[in-house]
């Protein structure tokens, strides 16, 4: 491959990119990476990357490595399809099979490191401090600025979360893949002592300069001659992943790279929670925050991918949504008390008047309205809801413990 002269094939290319089932649309290859490619290979844009897997142009074959992740997919790609045969794509797609089988054995003290990394995230804050900064410096994640904390979880898409058999690989998979994107030179991806699938990333570092070897390749290194070494091939797993390419346009963000793992394996809903520190202080911290945050992703959304930052939730409602279901659920029955089995239609006609009055900021008016009753009726319900609850409505606390309770109720199967 390094040798273009050697095999003939010019223009060759490695392309990192996972697709919906056996292809894959444009769009959700937006920020599709060329691994390596041969010298004086034209780059290919990243909005680009997917027309070629379909075969819109040239020669495209993919590098069959079974244990890889759905998210780490390679493909060869030849852009004039008759300067090779067939037979000699698919040996040297097989040779690259094996390439990316050796990095991942050879990533084991990558691995240890990173997991390493994920035990002390997991100790109280302030815990084993010193050991933490030296792990980061391994990792070129020391120094100043800010550093991003995101775990994930994978189920089978349509168990509501529940079905989490054979999906652990997957999970860190992506991460690999989201870190790859975007800064893989300043990142750790590993596994938490239970299992779940973590990512340090580091943020706010400056705008790489023109013409270096980062403004070429985001984490291109440099080779023992100097010279940029933008063939390093990204391996699975636990390690960085390095682009030998620039993507055409901006550099993605999370939630754009997010929507693109999650297109490309439609049968696995991925769930992420992200947090932030400051400070290497801080990423205890942070890792809660992401946690958090994961929680409110499967509550969310238990069927279908979601990414959540621990920062957007703002709101008593996306707050809740973080606690565990069982905890929720006690919270409301004990709060709303006979009122929390509604097929009783007395019961459920108060908790509607008790959804429409505190929507309606109390007023009785607006209630009656909203409900087409008289203020008398909605008066009568309200002191009705206050003798099942206990609860006093002309009470700002009550109010906000009745709202928590009716956002807390499990959702309800719609009725076919």
């Amino acid at each position: 491959m390094a040798k273009a002269g050697a095999t003939g094939l010019k223009g060759l290319s490695l392309i990192d990119l996972a697709p919906s089932g056996p292809m894959a649309s444009a769009a959700s290859m937006k920020w599709s990476r060329t691994v390596v490619a041969t010298e004086g290979a034209d780059p290919v844009p990243a909005h680009e990357a997917a027309a070629l897997v379909e075969g819109a142009t040239g020669a495209t074959v993919p590098v069959d490595w079974e244990t890889v992740s759905p998210y780490e997919r390679w493909y060869l790609h030849l852009p004039e399809a008759d300067d090779a045969p067939p037979r000699m794509l698919r040996e040297v797609a097989e040779v690259l099979a094996r390439c990316q089988e050796s990095l991942a054995r050879r990533g084991a003290a990558e691995q240890q490191a990173a997991d390493e990394l994920g035990a002390l995230l997991a100790l109280p804050a302030g815990a084993e401090l010193p050991s933490l900064q030296a792990v980061l410096r391994g990792r070129g994640l020391e120094g100043e600025g800010f550093r991003r904390v995101i775990v994930a979880e994978a189920a089978a898409a349509g168990s509501g979360g529940a079905d989490r058999t054979g999906v652990a690989v997957p999970a860190e998979g992506a991460l690999a893949e989201a870190v790859a994107h975007l800064d893989p030179a300043h990142a750790a991806v590993g596994r938490l002592p239970d299992g779940t699938a973590f990512a340090v990333l580091r943020e706010g570092a400056p705008d790489p300069t023109p013409g270096t070897a980062a403004a070429r390749g985001r984490g291109a290194r440099s080779g023992k001659d100097g010279k940029d070494s933008t063939g390093d091939m990204a391996g699975p797993g636990r390690r960085t992943a390095t682009a030998g390419r620039p993507a055409a346009g901006v550099a993605p963000d999370l939630p754009a790279v997010w929507a693109l793992l999650s297109a490309a394996e439609p049968s696995v809903a991925l769930h992420g929670g992200t947090g932030r520190a400051d400070s290497a202080e801080g990423l205890n911290g942070a890792l809660a925050q992401a946690r958090y945050a994961l929680a409110s992703a499967r509550t969310t959304s238990p069927d279908a991918s979601a990414l959540i930052d621990a920062a957007s939730l703002t709101g008593l409602g996306t707050l809740l949504t973080g606690i565990p279901a069982e905890v929720r659920t006690a919270f409301s029955r004990t709060v709303l008390g006979p009122l929390f089995e509604a097929g009783n239609p007395s019961f459920a006609a108060l908790l509607e008047t008790l959804e429409i009055f505190l929507a309606c900021d109390g007023s009785w008016s607006r209630t009656a309205e909203a409900l087409h009753l008289h203020v008398n009726t909605v008066h009568y319900r309200v002191q009705r809801v206050e003798h099942f609850t206990g609860r006093d409505l002309s009470s700002l606390y009550d109010r906000l413990d009745l709202r928590a309770a009716l956002l807390c109720r499990p959702r309800r199967p719609a009725r076919p």
